[in-house]
């Protein structure tokens, strides 16, 4: 018997469909967002270190923290050579891998907080002799605004971000204000904040937030129709074989 090659299908379980924010507790946590509250570990310094040698601190992969001087030289020329886009969660790699082998005259930049698919991202991205793509197993949170300079980013892609359900953990959901005002910044005029979710509180909860910044507005439909050829992350594909609704939400940054 021949066994199959191919990957496993990723487990995914549908979770609450109920979506719980307690204002207060999150103010309280707030106060304590600049000193690493809701990060991974608390402090991006906290993490382990990757194992010697890693593929994660040699290009196209980096750790802010952990990478040499002359390897982060080479992620910023990167990032400002071309149209950037980046990913915020990216799991397996099913979008971003072929998104960037659609458009090989834009960069991408992957961030995902798993190390071992960060790695198999890697090593997918190197078999497909993709030359414009680097991936991170940083928090983008942290990373993000030492590493780019405002109005750098095309477009950023958020599908399907873990909701954590539970008041306790509201601070971790990267959809709070801090980060709301990040992306904002980092966003070019025009450019595109693209999410996916199948938890119909945080989709509500995310508009909310979006709708309440004076920097950001719903997108264009014409803008929208671009990424009509993206291949689903295997979330969505998950969804779609159980017919779970989901929603994508776009914003856009206002011109100055």
């Amino acid at each position: 018997m021949i066994k199959s090659t191919s990957a496993p299908k990723p487990l995914y379980r549908v979770g609450r469909d109920t979506f719980e924010t307690d204002t207060a507790r999150l103010q309280q946590a707030l106060r304590r967002y600049e000193q690493g509250k809701g990060l991974i570990g608390g402090d991006p310094g906290r993490r382990p270190p990757p194992k010697h040698p890693s593929p994660l601190n040699q290009p196209p992969a980096f750790r802010l923290q952990t990478s040499r001087p002359a390897h982060l030289q080479a992620l910023q020329n990167f990032l400002v050579t071309a149209p950037l886009e980046i990913e915020i969660g990216s799991g397996r790699g099913e979008f971003i891998l072929d998104w960037a082998e659609q458009h090989p005259r834009r960069h991408f930049l992957a961030f995902e907080v798993k190390s071992k698919l960060t790695r198999r991202l890697r090593k997918q991205l190197q078999t497909r002799g993709l030359q414009n793509l680097w991936v991170s197993d940083d928090d983008a949170r942290y990373a993000l605004p030492r590493i780019l300079p405002p109005n750098s980013v095309h477009v950023f892609h958020i599908l399907f971000p873990d909701p954590w359900w539970k008041p306790k953990h509201q601070i971790r959901r990267l959809f709070v204000p801090p980060f709301v005002e990040i992306l904002s910044i980092l966003l070019r005029p025009g450019g595109i904040l693209r999410i996916a979710t199948d938890v119909p509180g945080y989709a509500e909860h995310m508009q909310t937030m979006l709708a309440a910044h004076p920097g950001l507005k719903p997108s264009q439909p014409d803008s929208i129709v671009r990424f009509a050829p993206a291949t689903p992350t295997s979330r969505q594909v998950f969804c779609n074989d159980i017919h779970r609704p989901y929603q994508f939400i776009y914003y856009s940054k206002q011109p100055a």
